[in-house]
């Protein structure tokens, strides 16, 4: 079994060889350039001087592990708290088993970097007989003691992968750890560390990646190449968790995950695929090529300067810290050389993570409504809106190990408007977790939890959009009616270039308290935030205040403008709450406090076809909000509760939602539907007009329509979505 999987491996590798070799002649110059930023960003770093050349490609993946990981630590501190009568750490708790932030794992760590201070030519206690001792007994002490997680990540992932790397760095030790400790420690790597083919995506490659490491140290050349294979195995697209065929990702069953399990994959697959290269185990190009699709078109696309939208990262949003991604920069990094075709865009990447380029650099207009993950998202050069739904094939944002207790309205049509990217930073403390963008919820005074912290799947059956990459619609029918919340409505987003136009429509709650949809909630600009009402402008003031039918609001740069209207709540306030409020993985309870501007719709107590507008106006000054009331771009044809339809008379396209079988009539355009859809008319004027058109509630049913143009005749487009089940929400476009 083992010659055959080399062998075939290896004649894998002579095409890709002779691929990669007419790629180095054709990009000589580039490869040139990328190997002198590569040298100047440090990701390159000289060998260990007691380092031989590598002998052969055990040694020679070692060796690349090892360049992956150096370091030069200071452990003085680790010192201080070392017990040399037994090689514990006097402040770890060895017992405790808590899911999150295992206490225990310290130890490992602790140990980890005793290692590379003792192997670093650079640090004062290198080569130091004591240390050497240190790292003896405290990993003697580990496997005696043997401390064990509630959580199986721990256990089968984190602590096999920093023993793995622990190992190999002191192989280049003046002292080799004694072959009997090393033999257990490797044991229980095996034994602990589980199989990585009975897992899905980021797991997968996780628990794959420790057996790379155990593989090499034991030179075990079938393990090796079955860990190559588990490494690369989830990058596929797939209906399960992983890459999805509308290029979004799932982990948790079908969660959008494209941050942090997103992470995940992307760290593992690409650093393994840094390792790999110049072997027979190589990444393949058409692996290469999907994962450069997903971090330059998706991954990518949800940071917006360093820092991520807050609803693609699942509950891993409650913790501090976390939607800053410029340490993901080196992913973009490594993809220079795995992938040099797309160098531009990574290099572009790269500036605006590291801050040296504005968030905005290099951006081009994209819209995406990913219609297998229920999520939409508009870029813009100016700023970027995200909406995400949840529906009967998808599941609600998860709170699983204690983490993201409040997350329950977050998966109903939340959104994100950003322009720097840190307008929620530090914010999700002390959010009132009623009024999370996009959504509409009732006013309760406590968060209500779902029926699973880990896989609860949506209620609705129409959840999707329309997109011509370019512009699009997207609706949700919104129904809740778990633990008596009974609040519904039918929700749409009309997405262009310089607005986004936000319609609700036949909103109803059985519910005691007042319900609002909330047009922002984010971190106050310390210019405050300005209200025009009757063409008078205020500033609004600290205290959260009513205004009757404003025309428009303003924070931030970013214009809020009510075309019909309405009861609107405006502050900026101080808000407290604690990290513990929504995470109690994390034990920090210290009352915090931000300045937090708030924007909502008021529908009242117990609304029976309620309704809301307001236009989004990212990159505006106070002047141009009173511009744009005068001369609006955009006009609201319907918003009802069977049709919502916008037009852009500037752009010339028209974005209609049909919830229902019914007509839509404009002057001379008339838009029949037999079911419900949305859809995209283009150029209607123009005399070419183009169709595109999707079916929200994915039926795979065929949908009639009935078009009548201005000056032409009356015609029928049938769309037939096709047999295959996974494109069931696709777009398709159609010429009339």
């Amino acid at each position: 079994m083992n010659g055959f999987l080399l062998n075939v491996l290896a004649k894998k590798n002579r095409h890709l060889t002779s691929g990669v070799s007419l790629l180095f002649k054709k990009t000589s110059k580039l490869f040139c350039l990328l190997a002198c930023l590569w040298m100047a960003g440090g990701l390159l770093q000289p060998l260990h001087a007691q380092s031989a050349p590598p002998s052969d490609e055990f040694e020679m993946l070692m060796e690349k592990i090892r360049q992956d990981f150096v370091s030069n630590p200071d452990i003085e501190k680790s010192l201080a708290k070392y017990n040399e009568k037994d090689g514990s750490f006097a402040d770890v708790d060895y017992a405790s088993e808590q899911r999150t932030n295992w206490p225990p794992l310290a130890h490992v760590d602790r140990i980890s970097r005793f290692v590379f201070a003792y192997t670093n030519p650079a640090n004062r206690h290198y080569r130091e007989v004591d240390l050497y001792d240190k790292i003896v007994k405290g990993l003697e002490y580990w496997h005696a003691r043997n401390p064990h997680c509630n959580n199986w990540w721990y256990n089968q992932i984190a602590e096999p992968q920093k023993l793995g790397v622990l190992l190999i760095q002191m192989r280049v030790g003046e002292k080799q750890l004694p072959a009997e400790l090393e033999a257990k420690i490797l044991e229980r790597i095996r034994q602990d560390g589980g199989n990585p083919a009975k897992w899905t995506g980021a797991n997968r490659t996780d628990i794959a990646l420790h057996w790379i490491y155990r593989s090499c140290l034991s030179r075990n050349a079938e393990d090796l190449a079955f860990a190559m294979d588990n490494v690369y195995n989830p990058v596929v697209y797939t209906t399960g968790e992983g890459f999805q065929f509308d290029n979004s990702n799932f982990q948790h069953g079908t969660q959008l995950y494209i941050g942090g399990y997103g992470d995940e994959i992307l760290k593992g697959v690409t650093q393994v695929a840094m390792y790999a290269r110049g072997t027979r185990f190589a990444m393949p190009s058409e692996k290469i090529d999907l994962i450069s699709k997903f971090m330059r078109e998706t991954y990518y696309a949800t940071i917006r300067g360093k820092y991520m939208l807050f609803d693609v990262m699942g509950r891993s949003m409650s913790r501090p810290g976390v939607p800053d991604k410029s340490a993901t920069a080196l992913f973009a990094k490594r993809m220079l050389l795995l992938d040099p075709a797309h160098a531009d865009e990574f290099q572009a990447i790269i500036d605006r993570l590291e801050g040296t380029q504005p968030a905005g650099y290099a951006l081009t207009g994209r819209h995406t409504h990913y219609f297998r993950g229920d999520y939409t998202l508009h870029v813009r050069p100016t700023y970027t809106f995200d909406v995400r739904m949840v529906s009967t094939r998808t599941c609600r944002c998860e709170y699983g190990n204690g983490e993201n207790l409040k997350t329950y309205f977050l998966s109903d049509g939340c959104t994100n408007v950003v322009r720097r990217g840190d307008e929620y930073e530090g914010i999700f403390p002390v959010w009132n977790w009623t009024r999370i963008p996009g959504v509409t919820a009732p006013q309760v005074k406590e968060i209500p939890m779902a029926a699973s912290d880990w896989q609860t799947r949506g209620t609705s059956t129409f959840a999707g959009g329309v997109s011509d990459s370019l512009y699009g619609v997207s609706a949700y029918a919104y129904m809740d009616t778990f633990q008596g919340m009974n609040v519904g409505g039918h929700k749409a987003w009309f997405f262009f270039d310089d607005e986004v136009v936000c319609l609700g429509a036949g909103i109803s709650s059985a519910t005691a308290e007042p319900v609002y949809t909330t047009v922002n909630q984010c971190i106050a600009h310390p210019e405050g935030a300005l209200v025009s009402a009757g063409g008078r402008q205020t500033g609004i003031p600290e205290v959260e205040t009513k205004y009757e039918n404003p025309d428009w609001v303003w924070h931030d740069g970013v214009g809020y403008f009510f075309p019909k209207g309405g009861q609107v709540v405006a502050a900026v306030q101080k808000q407290t709450g604690t990290w513990y409020d929504i995470n109690h993985s994390i034990n920090r309870k210290e009352p915090i406090e931000k300045n937090v501007f708030t924007l909502c719709v008021d529908h009242g107590t117990q609304p029976r076809d309620g309704s809301y507008a307001y236009i989004v106006l990212p990159g505006k000054t106070a002047q141009e909000m009173e511009n744009y009331r005068s001369r609006p771009h955009v006009e609201i044809l319907s918003n009802t509760a069977d049709v919502q339809a916008v037009c852009n008379r500037k752009l010339d396209v028209w974005q209609i939602v049909f919830y229902r079988p019914g007509t839509f009539r404009n002057g001379d355009l008339t838009v029949e539907a037999d079911k419900p859809c949305a859809l995209m008319l283009k150029q209607v004027s123009g005399g070419h007009a183009q169709l595109h058109i999707a079916d929200p509630g994915q039926t795979g049913q065929p949908i009639q329509l009935q078009i009548t143009l201005p000056g032409k005749e009356q015609q029928t487009v049938v769309h037939r979505p096709g047999s295959d089940p996974v494109y069931a929400g696709a777009s398709h476009a159609y010429n009339l």
